[in-house]
């Protein structure tokens, strides 16, 4: 299949700006008009060149995810939304530095007792906005004490 050059130039660039996953180049792919049989040849060419990884897209997500105090729940749903497959966001989520995660969760429940001084003590406000941020209840009742 002949695919033009300036097409796979553009997806190198589009991929080696940030980490991407298949679901997204694809979606680019789509906006500039490639059918689906190109796009799947240049998805093909992207992994062989290490343009596009999705381990490596999922570790990239994950690490993000966490800085920006993001739960466990939130972080896989994300993913998953990504169209990375199960097996790889498992894996990744496994490599989640345990400690770390337990102090990035106590230093959310501090956060927002800090903000919300008039609130610090209305446990069902804390326990929704935790929720909101993809913790586990078994997390939540873990650190909002």
């Amino acid at each position: 299949m002949d695919i033009p050059a300036d097409v796979i130039g553009k997806m190198e660039r589009y991929c080696a700006y940030q980490e991407r996953s298949e679901v997204e180049v694809r979606k680019k792919l789509g906006t500039l008009a490639v059918s689906a049989t190109m796009s799947d040849e240049v998805v093909r060419l992207l992994k062989e060149g290490d343009f596009l990884n999705e381990q490596r897209f999922a570790e990239v997500f994950i690490r993000s995810k966490v800085k920006d105090h993001w739960g466990k729940l939130k972080i896989r749903q994300g993913l998953y939304a990504k169209g990375i497959p199960a097996e790889v966001i498992n894996e990744q989520m496994e490599q989640i530095d345990e400690t770390a995660y337990q102090a990035m969760t106590s230093e959310t429940v501090e956060k927002w007792k800090r903000q919300n001084p008039e609130e610090a003590h209305n446990k069902p406000k804390l326990i929704r906005h935790l929720l909101s941020k993809g913790f586990s209840i078994e997390e939540i009742m873990q650190h909002a004490k």
